[in-house]
This record gives structure tokens, sequence and C-alpha cells, in this order.
């Protein structure tokens, strides 16, 4: 394990609340101070916008913000892909605004899908914005670090007249019409804490600004723990409506047939009790994991990586390495699987799979039905 991975790890075990160290109390402390200056950061720049609203940009479309309250995975992509299939069924064209994290477009912007073909690749437009394109045809998907330059693109280009702006409730920038804000049911606030202390990426108080809640797996919490949700949610705005998702396995196929487009609805490749090793780069794996043994497949062994991670050589051979020594096929997410380079894994012979996943609503699809005729109209 990288230097750098086992210091994220250890910092993370800090900020859950975990400590088995001597030394542990002086990080803590200094943590406390840090979290201490972030915080009055945070407030000062929300501040700065919402005590001079003209200070935001606006769009002449319906802007939707899909974000989270901490940092780490809460699952937005596949609930952006669900939330814009929802809007496309009923008529409206829709874009959605990727940043394009770490991505060679991300400063300048530009257009990772047209709605017809893919026009960048992982590198070029980053790998959830590829994983987005690849998802939803029909659908314009452009990146930029500036959502406001990005979304006038997708206005002018595509006539796009509700614009998905993908992990956008810290960029106040732009103004919006709804904010919802995603919470991961297995770990929704940390310790309560704001950076670097906790996981925070705002005070808690700011959760007023959401005009819907949608709580991600719920399969993976107890119902006592889920009703703990509502309640802080309820506690700092009592106002907005709450719902529930899972994230479902949908199909499992080879890595040469996903990367062909071919069809994959319902399809099961592998038999159930297969043993694998999952693979994966994202802010939250143990659920990616625990989404596999759900499909009926038997995880001996993870192989982590760093959210955003790009996929060398090295990480080939570490692949053929634990597969092997497991008598195991590798298992990895549409998000992964868009760095995955075909000809490396053609060299490496690696027995890839890769699962698709994606968000289903299990409470309360009414009440997101609702809140966006409201907001959208019609």
């Amino acid at each position: 394990m990288a230097l750098r991975t086992k210091l994220a790890a250890y910092f993370l075990d800090l900020m859950n609340g975990s400590s088995s160290h001597c030394w542990d109390g002086l990080v803590l402390g200094a943590l406390e101070r840090a979290a201490v200056l972030y915080r009055k950061g945070v407030e000062k720049k929300y501040r700065s916008y919402a005590d001079h609203p003209e200070r935001q940009v606006r769009l002449d479309a319906v802007v939707i913000s899909l974000g989270n309250i901490t940092v780490g995975g809460t699952g937005k992509t596949p609930a952006a892909c669900m939330l814009a299939q929802r809007l496309q069924r009923e008529g409206y064209r829709v874009a959605l605004l990727n940043r394009g994290y770490r991505s060679q477009k991300e400063h300048d912007g530009a257009v990772m899908s047209d709605g017809r073909q893919v026009l960048l690749s992982a590198a070029e437009g980053g790998d959830e914005a590829c994983l987005m394109a690849r998802s939803l045809p029909g659908i314009p998907v452009v990146i930029g670090r500036e959502r406001r330059r990005s979304g006038q693109m997708a206005i002018e280009q595509f006539g796009s007249q509700v614009l998905l702006l993908d992990d956008g409730f810290q960029h106040w920038q732009l103004h919006r019409d709804l904010d919802i804000v995603l919470v991961d049911a297995t770990n929704p606030f940390g310790n309560g804490k704001v950076l670097p202390r906790g996981i925070l990426r705002e005070p808690m108080e700011h959760l007023n600004r959401a005009g819907l809640f949608l709580i991600t797996k719920c399969d993976q919490a107890s119902r006592e723990a889920i009703d703990a949700v509502y309640g802080a949610l309820q506690a700092y705005n009592p106002d907005a409506p709450i719902a529930e998702s899972v994230h479902r396995a949908k199909w499992c196929i080879s890595f040469s047939d996903w990367n062909g487009m071919k069809g994959r609805e319902n399809c099961q490749a592998l038999p159930k009790g297969t043993k694998a090793v999952a693979v994966s780069a994202l802010g939250n794996p143990a659920s990616f994991e625990q989404t596999i043994r759900s499909f009926g497949y038997d995880v001996v062994q993870a192989l982590r990586y760093d959210d955003h991670h790009h996929y060398g050589t090295d990480d080939m051979a570490a692949m053929k390495k634990a597969a092997d020594a497991a008598g195991a096929v590798l298992i990895t997410t549409e998000k992964d699987a868009v760095k995955l380079n075909p000809e490396w894994i053609r060299q490496y012979d690696l027995p890839l799979y890769v699962l698709g996943i994606a968000l289903e609503v299990t409470r309360g699809g009414e009440q997101i039905d609702k809140v966006l005729r409201h907001v959208i109209g019609g």
C-alpha cells in the first residue's frame, strides 16, 4: 500500500472517531485547530454569496444541483443518471454538468458527449463524466470547473431546458433552483465535525439549503439507523422531503463485452458463488464490495485505490497476481472500467468483469416527482 494511501486511511479513521495510538491525541488537537480555520473560511465564502445573491450567475434554464455535505462516496453518479433519465422520460431537454475532476479538460471545459456519441476519453474529460456519457444516450454531458460556462455551453449548443449540476452543493457561484442533498445511510455525517477533524464539507446547519434529501445505501443500514438520519435531517430542515434509495447490481459482463457496448440488461455472466477480487478507486469501496456480495459473488480480496486513481501497468500486474493467487475473477465498477486500457487487459490476460450498478428509489418517489414538478413546472 502506498504511503499516501496509508496516510489517507489513517486520517479517515481519526475523522470517523477511531483512535488507537499514543500520538493520536496530538494529531487530533492539530486537526481540531485546523477545523476551526476551515469552518471560518467556509462560512465566509458562503456568506459572500448568500448575502449578495447578485454575485451568483443565473442561467436561462432550470438548474438542479445534486451534492452532499460530506466527503466520500454517497452515490452521486448513479443518482445523477437516475434523475437525468427521469427528466428525459418526461420530455425535458436535459444536460448534465460535471466538473471533470483531475481531467485534461477540467480547466477549459468541453463537451464530453453530445447525446449521440462520447467525444472524449476518461483522461480527457474525467472518469465520472465518461461513465455518465456512456450511460445516458440522448443526454449531453458537459464538463468544466466553471459550471456557468459549461451550463451556457449546454444551453447554446443543445437547447437544454434543465441543467443537472453534479456535485454542486458547495458551488455557490451558480444560482440553482433546487438543491438535492444525498446522505449515505452507512455513514451519514461521520463524527459531526467539519474537515479536517471530521468528514463534513460544511456545518450541519447548512442542510437548511436543501430542497430535497435522498438517503442512499438504505439496504446496508438498519431501520433504526435510517430513522436516526431522518431525525437529524428534520432537526436542521423540517420542510425538505426525504426519499430513500439503494444501489442495486443490475448486470455483470466481461470487460470485452462491456467495452464493445454489447447488450447487458439483466445479464449475469458469472455463476452465483464465483470467487471475486473487487477492484475499485472509489470514495466508499466497502459499499461496492457489499454490492458484489449482494449479487451472489464471494469477495475473497479487495484491491482499493485512491478515489479517481489513474491505473497503470503496475496495477495490471497487481490485479493479475491477486486473481491468480486467489483463483478468482476480477470485478470492477463502470467508473473504473472507463479508465482501463483494453490493450493492457488483453496483454495481462486479466479475467476482468464489470458490474453495472443503478440507483433505485425505494421510498418517497412521489415526493421526488412532486418537488421536480414544482421546480420545473408542468
